[in-house]
C-alpha cells in the first residue's frame, strides 16, 4: 500500500482513548473528533443536535397517535367483533341440534385424513376442533 493511502486513512479515523471509549460506549465523543477543525465541528454538531431533536418530536408524536387514535379505535373493533361473535356463536349453538344430516356439507375423501394419530385426546380430532362446529362423520 501507498504511504500517501495509510496516511489518508489514518487521517480519517479519529482516535479514542481507551477511558474515553469505556465511559461512552458506543458513543463518541465528537468533541475531540472535531478539534482540529472547530467550524466543522459546531456545524456537525449542530446538525446532531437537530436531528436528535427531530427524533425525540417524531417519536412523541407517533407515542400521542398510538395512544389517543390507535388504542381507542382497537378498543372499539374489539368490542364490535366481540357482539358479532357471541351473536354468531349462540345462533350456530340454537341450530346445531335441529338441523339433519342431509343439511350438513358432504364428508369429501380428501378432507380429515388421518395418516398419524395425534398424540392428545382420541387421536382423531385436531388441536383446533370444535364440536359445534365441525363434522366428522365416520
Amino acid at each position: 500500500m501507498s504511504s500517501s493511502f495509510l496516511r489518508a486513512a489514518h487521517r480519517v479515523r479519529p482516535t479514542f482513548t481507551g477511558r474515553v471509549a469505556a465511559r461512552n460506549g458506543s458513543r463518541r465523543n465528537y468533541h475531540q473528533i472535531y478539534d482540529i477543525n472547530a467550524a466543522k465541528g459546531k456545524q456537525f454538531l449542530d446538525e446532531q443536535q437537530a436531528i436528535h431533536h427531530h427524533a425525540a418530536s417524531t417519536a412523541s408524536m407517533w407515542y400521542k397517535v398510538s395512544l389517543y387514535v390507535a388504542l381507542p379505535l382497537v378498543t372499539v373493533a374489539l368490542i364490535r367483533s366481540f357482539k358479532q361473535e357471541t351473536e354468531h356463536i349462540s345462533h350456530v349453538i340454537h341450530h346445531a341440534h335441529d338441523e339433519p344430516d342431509e343439511d350438513l356439507p358432504p364428508e369429501l375423501p380428501y378432507q380429515n385424513i388421518r395418516r398419524k394419530d395425534f398424540f392428545w385426546g382420541d387421536g382423531d380430532k385436531t388441536m383446533f376442533w370444535n364440536d359445534l362446529t365441525n363434522v366428522h362423520r365416520s
